[in-house]
């Protein structure tokens, strides 16, 4: 008798010890769902069968003490609750299939871009642009879900506003024991019309500004400067100065100018007015002192909690359940992918620099992570006042800490500054690594540096990750050829086969073992990775066409003491290059016809119709002959011999190419047989980009 109430005496304080372990643990403490809908009206998508909708909220808390959480800067000065613990929420969608023992056991997390969430999903779907996915049409070709996963997303930039089903996530002000933290921050704003009089601080209505300290520009140290661009001419890692403009110009201030030209104006510690108004053919560039920072590094922690509950945990605290993992063991998650494009490109990798794919009980949260489009950035977040929403092109925003060492994913020692670190350090926790850039990345998020130190030499990569060059891409293919502010039509290629390719490629290296294609990119050592002047990369002299020799320049910067491994404090507003540390930047290779050599290059690109390029130019008014940010060029050929020596065009005629439309239609079923067998095509798109061709007027 004795013994057993011992016996249940020891359980009892074992499973208070239990409670107390859990209480202490960074995790998902309370699940809401508010929206539970068939997804396109019911249908079903193959053996997965009819999908729903999920939405709602997850709240969740982080033990500031854990030394995994350490690197969060400003977490130790974040309110706490009554267990010690920081709190935060996000909101979440979710499409799942109804009888989840019909799909696939896998989650895809695909990371909002901006608390834009069809990210993760528009490229593999071939889907249009929705925040809000309802209808069949919502879900394009629905690959993902006839493949069987779960689509996941939460909020995770505690900056997005509500508003266009985004997904938001709020998050705490950090204080000095109750007191504001203040500190200068430099911004800057991007007018696409010289109508436009006023921005919010953030530049953008769909982001909450940092606060100014005053409205009062002397009290902030508030200094508005304008310049033509942020690169200097030949480029280097400076930032020109540009010319200040006097305080009797602008103002702390949200105004605008009615159709009678009379403005209206009232002070606003969160918005800046130019009466003159701001032109479209300048950046602009504001240094104040701002108050009240989010602890916006708490992103990654949302990220790495909430995957981390969906996969191993089965109720909340309340007992709410787990959507994924209510009902039989059968129906939990076996895998868990994720996807960042773009800027959540360059959040997955910071993610994973930064020790988040490891959860509080140590677990691998994600098996496997994609990062899609980012160079060699990562991302501007975990700082005291971070901005993950402006990046660095050649033309602006070259202020952000995005390229510093290590920008590769092996450890490596960095020739120029003598550290010693990489990416991918943490070996029992790091994921398998898919690595995808455009052409466009290597002129402005200076991809080079993926696969090269410093000085120019090729690196090897590490034999857990892949990367493969998309081919002649923009950096988010054009709907439809168009010029906007670019001199040139933008670039149309497409990428969905691609990237369906290699998710079935990378789910089977995780589930199976089975090593997936070889990388495919440019390198130094077989000459396809080389400087960007117009006689090393061999672009074509076309008629019309300017080659602006130019890419966004970058080196070694000095951003303050309070700055390292890309988190901290920055107080150098614009950060100083630290002589002799230019980086050596490289482009790719191209053919006779201007289209890159190396990579991966799909039908479209191996039977051309027209040159298409990563890069593009900057049109008269708006900062003409610099890049022209995220846009490459679509330059089709001439259709006839007769057409193209008439306007002095090297590049062959499509008549002198293919002779015939059924010729082209043969060599297009060529290129895409043979990249079917490389295991970087699918057949139900294989059978999709023959047809196309059949169906085109190209020689008819």
């Amino acid at each position: 008798m004795q013994r057993a109430m011992r016996v249940h005496l020891w359980m009892a304080a074992g499973l208070a010890l239990g409670l107390l372990a859990a209480t202490a643990e960074a995790r998902i403490t309370r699940i809401e769902i508010t929206e539970r809908v068939a997804l396109a009206g019911g249908m079903s998508f193959g053996e997965s069968g009819p999908y729903e909708k999920l939405r709602g909220k997850m709240y969740g808390e982080v033990n500031p003490s854990d030394p995994l959480n350490a690197v969060i800067v400003n977490l130790e000065k974040a309110p706490r609750n009554a267990r010690g613990m920081v709190e935060y929420v996000t909101n979440f969608l979710m499409l799942k299939p109804v009888d989840m023992r019909k799909g696939n056991r896998k989650i895809f997390y695909g990371i909002n871009n901006r608390g834009n969430t069809s990210s993760g999903t528009q490229r593999f779907n071939d889907a249009p642009t929705t925040n809000n996915p309802t209808t069949a049409q919502d879900v394009g070709n629905g690959f993902h879900l006839r493949q069987g996963y779960t689509l996941v997303d939460a909020g995770w930039e505690g900056d997005v506003l509500p508003g266009n089903f985004r997904l938001t996530a709020e998050y705490p002000i950090a204080t000095d024991g109750g007191a504001p933290i203040m500190a200068p921050i430099l911004v800057e704003f991007l007018p696409a019309a010289s109508t436009q009089v006023s921005f919010p601080l953030s530049a953008s209505s769909d982001f909450a500004s940092y606060e100014s300290i005053s409205a009062d520009p002397a009290v902030a140290h508030a200094e508005l400067r304008v310049r033509f661009s942020d690169s200097a001419r030949p480029g280097t890692a400076a930032i020109p100065a540009g010319v200040v403009i006097p305080t009797s110009e602008w103002a702390f201030a949200r105004c605008s100018r009615g159709p009678s030209g009379v403005l209206t104006s009232s002070p606003s510690t969160t918005d800046i007015c130019l009466p003159a108004g701001f032109s479209p053919d300048a950046v602009y560039q504001l240094i104040y002192t701002a108050k009240n920072p989010r602890v916006m590094g708490l992103g990654y922690a949302v990220t790495r909690d909430v995957g981390s509950f969906l996969r191993f945990q089965t109720a909340d605290d309340a007992g709410n359940p787990n959507p994924l993992a209510h009902r039989a063991r059968s129906t939990g998650i076996s895998h868990m992918y994720a996807y960042g494009s773009s800027s959540t490109g360059m959040y997955v990798r910071d993610f994973i620099y930064q020790g988040f794919n490891e959860d509080e009980q140590h677990r691998k949260v994600f098996d496997a992570m994609w990062t899609n489009i980012p160079g060699a950035h990562k991302l501007y977040l975990n700082y005291a006042f971070g901005q993950p929403n402006p990046f660095s092109v050649q033309h602006r925003h070259r202020y952000v800490p995005d390229t510093s060492f290590p920008t590769s994913y092996a450890v490596m020692t960095d020739p120029l500054t003598g550290l010693t670190d990489g990416i991918l350090k943490r070996p029992a926790t790091d994921p398998i690594l898919i690595h995808t850039d455009s052409s466009t990345e290597y002129w402005q998020f200076r991809a080079s540096l993926v696969t090269t130190d410093g000085l120019g030499h090729d690196i090897a990569l590490p034999e857990t990750v892949r990367l493969y060059f998309m081919s002649g891409e923009q950096h988010g293919p054009a709907a439809a050829p168009a010029r906007g502010i670019c001199q040139q039509l933008s670039n149309p290629l497409p990428r969905g086969g691609h990237h369906r390719a290699v998710l079935v490629a990378l789910d089977e290296w995780v589930t199976k073992g089975t090593r997936p294609p070889k990388s495919r990119y440019p390198r130094v050592k077989n000459g396809t990775l080389v400087p960007f002047d117009q006689a090393s990369t061999g672009f074509p002299s076309i008629p019309g066409v300017v080659y602006a020799g130019l890419l966004n320049a970058s080196g070694v910067r000095d951003f303050g003491p309070g700055v390292t491994e890309n988190r901290g404090l920055v107080t150098l507003n614009p950060p100083v290059p630290v002589p002799g540390g230019e980086h050596v930047l490289l482009v790719t290779k191209v053919d006779a016809d201007g289209n890159d050599i190396a990579g991966v290059r799909v039908p479209q690109l191996e039977v051309p119709l027209a040159t298409y390029t990563g890069w593009n130019v900057r049109a008269a008014g708006f900062s003409e002959g610099d890049l022209c940010d995220l846009t490459g060029m679509y330059l089709p050929f001439a259709k006839t011999r007769a057409e193209r020596l008439a306007s002095g065009d090297p590049r062959l005629s499509l008549e002198e190419r293919y002779k015939t439309h059924e010729k082209y239609v043969q060599e297009v079923e060529r290129a895409a047989r043979k990249l079917m067998k490389h295991r970087l095509l699918l057949e139900e798109d294989y059978e999709r980009i023959v047809q196309a061709a059949e169906d085109s007027d190209v020689l008819r």
